[in-house]
This record gives C-alpha cells, sequence and structure tokens, in this order.
C-alpha cells in the first residue's frame, strides 16, 4: 500500500509540474496590432484603414482596398524584481492582415468592407503560469504575447461622413480533464483529455469626417477580453487505495484585456503631414485575481484592488518627398501607460501582483511602390517600453517588427 501510495503521490506531483505555464494579456494591447499603428503609438481609432482597423475602429475597414500582408514581431524584456532579474519569454511572432472591400453594386457601391487580422505567437498556441501567490510577477507583462489572437471586422459607409464597424478579438482558452484511476493490473494511470475553445470580445467603432476629409474622429469600444483556462483532475480508485482526493480545478485567466473605451482625433495640418491624439479609458477595476479556487474548500482568493485607467497617446505621420514611383512615410509617437495597481499594496497575497507605469516611444518607416505592377508595400516599426523606476518592478522592453503588404 505505501508503494502504491508513493506512486499516487509522484502521479499528482508530475501532473502539477507539467501545467501549462504563465500570466496576462494580449499582444495586441500590449503593442498595437499591425505595423502603422504600432509605429504611431497605438493610434489608429480615427486613421486605420486597412486589416489594422479590425482592432483600432472597424468602421475603416469601409475605406478599405483588397490587400493582404504578412509581418514578424521580435522584442526583449529586461525586467528586474527587487533589482534581480526577472527572467520572461521574449515576444516573437507572426502577424497576417487582409482587408477587401466588397464589390456590391447599387447603393452599396464602396460601401462595406472585410478585414481579417491574426497574431500567431512562436511555439504556442496559449501559455499560462500558475505560480504560489505569493511568489511576485510582473502581472500585466508575463506572457502577453503568447496567446494566438484572432480579429475579424466590417464596416460600413453612410451618409453624412459618417462610418461605422463592428468586429470580435477572439482568444484561444483551453478546458481538459485529467482522470486518474487504476488500470486492469491494479497499476495507477492517467489519462489527460484536452481541448482548445475561443473566447470572444466585441469591438464597436464609429468614424466622421467632413467632406475635405482634413479633420477625422474616431469613437471605439472594446469588451473586455480573457483567455481562460479549465483542467479539472479527477480520482477515481475506487477500492484499490483507501485514500479520497477531491475535485482538483486548475482554472482562471491567462490572458486578459480590459474593457476599453477609446476617442481619437486626427488633422491634416499639410498634404504631407497627419498629426493624431487619443485618450483611452480602461476599465482595470473589473481585474480579479487570475487563479481561481483549487477545491470548494480552498482559501478565500487575494483582492488586486486594481483601479481603472487613462492612456493618452499622440503620434505623427509625414509623407516624405521622393520619387514618384516611391511613397515614403515616417512616423512616430508616445503614450503613457498608467498603472493600474493600487498605490498600497493589499494585505494578502494580492500584493505579488506587481506593475508600473511605462513610458512607451514609437517609430517607423512606410515604404510603398505606386503604379507599379506589383504594388508592394514594407513597413517597420520599434517600440522602446521603459518602466518607471518607482517600485519592486523596473527595466525595459524594446520590441520591432517588419511587415510586407501587396495590394491586390
Amino acid at each position: 500500500m505505501t508503494v502504491e501510495r508513493a506512486h499516487l503521490s509522484m502521479l499528482i506531483v508530475t501532473t502539477l509540474s507539467v501545467m501549462p505555464q504563465r500570466v496576462q494579456a494580449s499582444l495586441p494591447d500590449l503593442i498595437s496590432l499591425g505595423p502603422r499603428s504600432s509605429a504611431m503609438a497605438g493610434t489608429g481609432v480615427a486613421v486605420a484603414d486597412d486589416w489594422e482597423a479590425t482592432y483600432q475602429n472597424p468602421a475603416g475597414l469601409s475605406q478599405a482596398q483588397t490587400k493582404l500582408s504578412l509581418g514578424m514581431v521580435y522584442g526583449g524584456y529586461r525586467l528586474q524584481i527587487d533589482g534581480e532579474p526577472h527572467p520572461l519569454s521574449n515576444p516573437a511572432g507572426v502577424q497576417i492582415g487582409a482587408s477587401v472591400k466588397l464589390p456590391l453594386g447599387g447603393i452599396l457601391t464602396d460601401r462595406i468592407g472585410l478585414g481579417l487580422g491574426l497574431y500567431l505567437p512562436a511555439g504556442v498556441v496559449n501559455r499560462v503560469s500558475v505560480p504560489f501567490p505569493e511568489v511576485p510577477r510582473a502581472a500585466l507583462l508575463d506572457a502577453r504575447t503568447e496567446v494566438v489572437s484572432v480579429l475579424v471586422g466590417l464596416g460600413i459607409r453612410l451618409p453624412w461622413g459618417l462610418r461605422v464597424g463592428g468586429g470580435v478579438l477572439a482568444l484561444a482558452a483551453l478546458v481538459g480533464d485529467i482522470i486518474i484511476r487504476p488500470d486492469g493490473s491494479g497499476r495507477i494511470t492517467s489519462i489527460s483529455e484536452e481541448q482548445l475553445t475561443v473566447d470572444y470580445a466585441p469591438i464597436l467603432g464609429i468614424r466622421w469626417s467632413p467632406p475635405s476629409e482634413r479633420l477625422q474622429l474616431g469613437l471605439t469600444f472594446r469588451g473586455a477580453s480573457r483567455s481562460s483556462y479549465l483542467l479539472r483532475l479527477h480520482t477515481e480508485l475506487g477500492d484499490a487505495i483507501p485514500l479520497g482526493l477531491p475535485l482538483i480545478s486548475f482554472a482562471g485567466i491567462a490572458q486578459y484585456d480590459p474593457l476599453q473605451l477609446l476617442a481619437e482625433a486626427a488633422l491634416r495640418v499639410t498634404p504631407s503631414l497627419q498629426l493624431v491624439a487619443q485618450l483611452g479609458w480602461k476599465k482595470w477595476s473589473d481585474y480579479s485575481y487570475p487563479i481561481e479556487p483549487a477545491t470548494k474548500d480552498s482559501p478565500k482568493l487575494p483582492v488586486p484592488g486594481f483601479h481603472d485607467t487613462v492612456v493618452p497617446r499622440a503620434s505623427l505621420e509625414y509623407t516624405a518627398p521622393s520619387p514618384a514611383w516611391l511613397k515614403v512615410q515616417v512616423r512616430g509617437g508616445y503614450w503613457f501607460e498608467w498603472t493600474p495597481t493600487p498605490r498600497t499594496p493589499p494585505e494578502d497575497d494580492g500584493k505579488s501582483l506587481l506593475d508600473a507605469s511605462r513610458h512607451v516611444v514609437s517609430l517607423g518607416l512606410g515604404l510603398g511602390l505606386v503604379g507599379s505592377r506589383v504594388p508592394l508595400s514594407l513597413d517597420l516599426f520599434a517600440q522602446g517600453h521603459f518602466l518607471c523606476q518607482c517600485g519592486r518592478l523596473s527595466g525595459q522592453l524594446l520590441v520591432g517588427g517588419a511587415t510586407l503588404g501587396v495590394r491586390l
């Protein structure tokens, strides 16, 4: 009996050790989606007009041309907690985008567009980490880029300069069961059944511009998006071992983006220069502890105590003088991401959820062939995220990417 119990203990320990690893939010929320928006400090609610509009403002898809894009994103973290290195997996993945104007006739001519955006992290579909509650972690940076994100949107052009649109952000989720039971010979075995599901969040937008289109105004609503996981550990030992274990659940939120409301204005100062300003509100007060109780008798969960934040962004795009066959655009921007963590840490284990406000600077370059039989474009971007040196978490994130597009 002692040997069998030892085997059971080893099996449970092994099961716990192979649980998926890491916590919190999506790449679009961290750096934005697409090279133009990423180069312009995550703005685009009033100006995005291709597949990037699936995240920024689906109303912009009503202006979309038929276009296909493929790009790469790569970056590196250098974080410290209490002065000690805090290693994280570097963000790396592929971005795929497509937009198309529907070829409809009559009153629907050039009025409806569709868009698709995907972010595929390298090597994983969804990664979750469940450290002990007292272990400090970068709650809003850990593994933000390690979940598949899929965005689909539709935009419609209305009279009076109005455009409206809607879409969804889909994040990969995981559910499954691990069953421990004896086989015919009395040995303890485990059966694992897991499947991927999808969590959805709505994205709605509206845009207005006068006939001159020198001024563009946009408003976007993004619902809270969650990538959840639920793995249940069942013990069906029967009379083989007189040891009863309750149903154990490994459940929580692997990735979380709060409900957001964003307002943006874009002004074309000259035919070559456009200025953009955005103000966003994020409802971080709805954020709950990312791990759910393992059993019905588990201790009460910590309270994060997060608060809502306001995020200001500003950017510009300048079309530089160039030959007639080439379009050159220089982009740049800045935003400040206030941390939602409480100024006074909670008394419970919620104090281990660390974060810091970030200054973010972005740059980018867009190159496009004009009048070519193969109308290609190449867009580059780079971002520097610099954490404020005002708490236990500090450091920076440097990330960049390149996207090749073709208009069809």
